[in-house]
């Protein structure tokens, strides 16, 4: 891999050296396990702490944010720059800085987060051929969206917010609000959804986990319950995607629909995915997602992935006024098959409620396991708590 040229305010770079961005405690002490010498930029505040170099920056300051980490892993010959978190915007300012430190190991990152460049390159190689059309402007996206067959699927923008137009009406109501491109058409993939998450060391793509989404009475269930075909396909395409971004180093977590015509690929960023995600993913594996990103980046010899005994996530209804949440969740958390419990805030996609992990031997102890929670959770705050496990 080629190294980024030294300027006047550079070292050599040092590979044992990390940047991280607003790390919280495990990821400084996965760090630190690794074997790195570690800095972060985080917000004003934050202070120093044993074992690494802290700098302040006020994170709404785009520009003096990039300025901060490009410095700082210029001045120090530091080989990598980490978000592990889950702001977007924060995401983007660890992949602008990385480009102008490490253009090279950034492109993988680019070629994967733009929805249009990732479907061309697929669509090019014929792997997970879906179609799909770029739109520079939101009349453009009206014209594409009458010529194809509906319903569809309209990606904006970086973060690839996607908008599902199943109407006209649909069509009308996003062009009334429509942000600013480019965006992408697709045909809206169908099917079962499965979330893949991979690690990359020196080129090579490991799966580390194949997660179920909307599985039954469950948001997420890991493993998948899939055929070895399909099992088999899912593989084969991501790590096709992966090869073909260029991808040599960390993670990646890609959306894949199993679709009659086999499995395509839906999105994908090289990172890691969300929290629940990795709660689960602890929960199945006994390991911890950003303990294994750290240790592939200090090039310790890979561990090869746990089977994972089965564990699902599920969402219980917040009924605040008719019952004492406090001693509901420690009831809930007591019980055996239990591993993890919480309440979430509310967001644009759902109300605040309660997530909680139980773990089976089999998928039908699993499902048993989860029906008896609920049923617990029924008794303390009526019977429509327990029922259903999220919006569809």
């Amino acid at each position: 891999m080629s190294r980024r040229p030294l300027t006047s305010e550079s070292v050599p770079e040092n590979p044992r050296r990390v940047l991280l961005l607003c790390p919280d405690a495990r990821v400084r002490e996965a760090a630190a396990g690794a074997g790195f010498e570690t800095w972060s930029v985080e917000s004003p505040g934050g202070g120093r702490r044993a074992g690494g170099r802290t700098v302040s920056v006020d994170l709404d300051d785009a520009d003096a944010l990039h300025s901060a980490l490009v410095r700082t892993a210029r001045a120090h010959g530091i080989g990598h720059i980490l978000y592990l978190g889950e702001a977007e915007v924060l995401h983007r300012a660890a992949e602008r800085a990385l480009h102008a430190v490490a253009p090279e190991r950034a492109e993988p990152l680019r070629r994967l987060g733009d929805p249009a460049l990732m479907r061309r390159m697929l669509n090019q190689s014929r792997v997970s051929v879906v179609r799909a059309e770029p739109a520079t402007t939101a009349q453009a996206v009206r014209a594409l969206v009458e010529d194809f067959p509906l319903p569809v699927a309209v990606k904006t923008g970086p973060a690839s917010r996607t908008a599902f137009i199943r109407s006209r009406d649909d069509l009308d109501r996003w062009l009334a609000e429509a942000p600013a491109g480019p965006h992408l058409v697709e045909e809206l993939l169908t099917g079962p959804r499965v979330s893949v998450d991979t690690l990359t060391c020196e080129g090579m793509h490991e799966v580390t986990g194949m997660t179920a989404r909307r599985h039954a009475d469950a948001l997420l269930l890991h493993p998948a319950a899939l055929s070895e075909a399909d099992r088999a396909g899912i593989r084969a395409a991501v790590r096709a995607l992966l090869d073909l971004a260029g991808l040599q180093c960390g993670p990646a977590h890609t959306e894949v629909v199993v679709t009659e015509n086999g499995p395509r690929i839906a999105a994908a960023k090289a990172r890691l995915g969300a929290q629940p995600l990795r709660r689960l993913l602890r929960a199945s594996t006994g390991r911890a997602p950003e303990e294994d990103v750290l240790s592939a980046l200090a090039g310790s010899p890979r561990r090869r992935p746990a089977p994972g005994r089965p564990a699902a996530l599920a969402r219980l209804p917040l009924c605040r006024p008719e019952g004492d949440l406090a001693a509901a969740l420690t009831g809930i958390g007591g019980m055996r098959h239990v591993d993890d419990v919480r309440v979430v805030a509310a967001d644009a996609d759902s109300p605040e409620h309660v997530q909680v992990i139980v773990h089976g031997a089999t998928h039908q102890e699993l499902d048993e396991r989860l029906a008896a929670v609920r049923r617990r959770w029924a008794e303390r705050f009526g019977a429509g708590a327990g029922a259903g496990g999220g919006p569809r």
